[in-house]
């Protein structure tokens, strides 16, 4: 009898552990959180460029070398990058990943023909992505997944910079998609913006360019290597709107320089001509200074004075 009233306590305790571990899952606690995902652009400088369309069938994310995918879709998503600037994103979706640290995301591309260069006649081009529907195309970038909560990435390819066009032949050309985008954590991340006024001509356009403090070279006006292009270090471009704004979104946190320089169009043809930087100041609440200072989830407004 004894030996039966201790088995008969064990059992009482191990249902009653059981019923603390099924419960309603309300307190259960998982090595798991979500990783949400956004795509966004700046401006691309070919003038004949009007859609840059991404078909997009898996994210994969890389923690220590190794791929975990992220989510995957039953039907490719397709978009217009070029449709997404000034702070606007197409939102790809969200799914899982293990808690820990990660170094970038990789998007699996659905074909080939799948993505390509629409341009402003109706006609289009091939669009070159190492590696496209294998490992993917890479946005590098370091973030953190904690478990039981969703981290908010945007990838912010910028056009400008990773779109370069490749001559097939005398009259033939492609488009070649370089790995320079960025990877941000929304969260953690403001915005600049303002207006720019002076000595404007209306028939140039206006680029404002972000470096991190003490990173511009002058060198990087300098007539760039073949599948390269100017303001190469720069962080983040935005081209000034007829009305003067200008937007500068998913800034991290820290302080920037700002530059700005000019394009036309002179012999007509499918690109913008570099004219040069043009001399500016940069006024913050009526203040001149050198620098744009960025917290995270602010806006901060740098009016930008031609001279």
């Amino acid at each position: 009898m004894k030996k039966l009233r201790i088995t008969s306590k064990l059992l009482g305790i191990a249902l009653l552990a059981g019923l603390f571990a099924c419960g309603d899952g309300g307190s259960e606690v998982t090595s798991n959180g979500k990783a949400s995902i956004s795509m966004t652009d700046a401006a691309v400088d070919a003038e004949n460029v009007s859609k840059v369309m991404l078909s997009v069938s898996e994210v994969q994310a890389t923690a220590n070398g190794q791929s975990r995918t992220v989510a995957t879709f039953s039907s490719p998503k397709q978009f217009n990058l070029m449709a997404y600037q000034n702070g606007e994103t197409y939102f790809l979706g969200e799914g899982d990943l293990e808690a820990g640290s990660y170094s970038d995301l990789r998007f699996i591309l659905s074909g080939e023909s799948d993505s390509y260069v629409e341009m402003k006649d109706g006609s289009t081009k091939e669009l070159i992505i190492e590696n496209a529907t294998t490992t993917g195309y890479q946005v590098s970038g370091a973030f953190d997944i904690a478990a039981n909560s969703t981290t908010n990435l945007v990838a912010d390819v910028d056009l400008r910079k990773a779109l370069v066009a490749q001559s097939q032949s005398a009259s033939e050309t492609s488009f070649k998609l370089r790995s320079t985008a960025r990877l941000v954590v929304s969260d953690l991340t403001g915005e600049i913006k303002g207006t720019v006024d002076g000595e404007m001509d209306a028939s140039r356009r206006y680029v404002v360019y972000a470096y991190s403090k003490g990173s511009f070279s002058a060198s990087e006006e300098a007539e760039p290597a073949e599948g390269r292009t100017r303001y190469e270090g720069s962080i983040n471009s935005a081209v000034v709107a007829n009305d003067g704004s200008y937007t500068l979104a998913f800034m991290e946190e820290g302080d920037y320089e700002i530059i700005v320089a000019s394009y036309s169009n002179q012999d007509n043809d499918a690109d913008l001509e570099f004219e040069g930087r043009v001399s500016s100041d940069l006024m913050i609440n009526g203040s001149l200074f050198n620098t744009v200072s960025v917290t995270s989830n602010t806006s901060v407004t740098a009016n930008i004075m031609l001279k």
